[in-house]
């Protein structure tokens, strides 16, 4: 595939939606339709950095969370949280709608792929 792209949703060919859908993922309202290919390289590149800021941030908050003091300067902001942070959905939450489908599902899955 080619990095940052996204199909367009409000398509006509086979791969087209049964409804119609007005807005695509990348560039919803049109801004980059006049944009010359460098500058929209540049837009993408600025998109995917945006990305990846908010991955750190939301990664920061997920560590000072799990581990008090592990950010600095989040330090006594993030109330402590003692849940497994990676396995949102764990035994513990099987009476929830789906969850246990969705435990014993992956169960099988992991025992299929020998790991």
């Amino acid at each position: 595939g080619k990095p940052g792209y996204f199909p367009k949703l409000s398509r006509s060919d086979e791969m087209a939606f049964p409804h119609p859908v007005p807005l695509n993922l990348w560039d919803p309202f049109g801004f980059t339709s006049k944009m010359t290919p460098e500058r929209k390289e540049k837009a993408l590149l600025a998109e995917v950095n945006n990305g990846r800021l908010a991955m750190l941030g939301l990664f920061s908050l997920i560590s000072e969370a799990k581990v008090p003091g592990a950010v600095p300067a989040l330090a006594g902001k993030i109330k402590p949280y003692d849940g497994e942070v990676m396995a949102p959905f764990s035994a513990a939450d099987a009476n929830l709608p789906y969850v246990g489908d969705m435990i014993t599902f992956g169960k099988g899955l992991f025992a299929a792929t020998g790991n």
